[in-house]
């Protein structure tokens, strides 16, 4: 599956990556530190999940939903848990709290490889 990471914030862009390339049958697609190279990504890629930040500068990550007609999987990873009632009004596949740990962002994937396969 392809994944996009957005996250202004690159230790936490890292950590998903790793998690992500010890992953079998994930690949790191693209990674940008805002939402508005993400638009652009997910209109012209192939992407299965985005790992989705909430909290970055000009646009939010639930702004850039908003902005999505046919979203990919999308999960939420930050810093706040107040998010995750937000987050789910605009039917995420998961949230994911900073710092994430890798059996949680297992759990996630594994969300979102259902969901796909349920699509298909």
């Amino acid at each position: 599956m392809n994944c996009l990471i957005v996250d202004d914030d690159e230790f936490s862009r890292n950590v998903i990556k790793h998690f992500v390339n010890k992953t079998d049958g994930l690949t790191v697609l693209e990674e940008t530190d805002n939402a508005a190279d993400a638009f652009t990504v997910i209109k012209t890629k192939e992407i299965d999940i985005v790992f989705l930040d909430v909290e970055m500068p000009e646009m939010t990550g639930l702004d850039l939903m908003k902005t999505l007609d046919d979203m990919p999987q999308i999960i939420l990873v930050t810093s706040r848990a107040s998010y995750a009632v937000e987050a789910f009004e605009h039917n995420v596949t998961d949230y994911l709290v900073k710092p994430v740990n890798y059996a949680r962002f297992l759990k996630a994937v594994g969300k979102a490889e259902a969901n796909l396969k349920a699509s298909n």
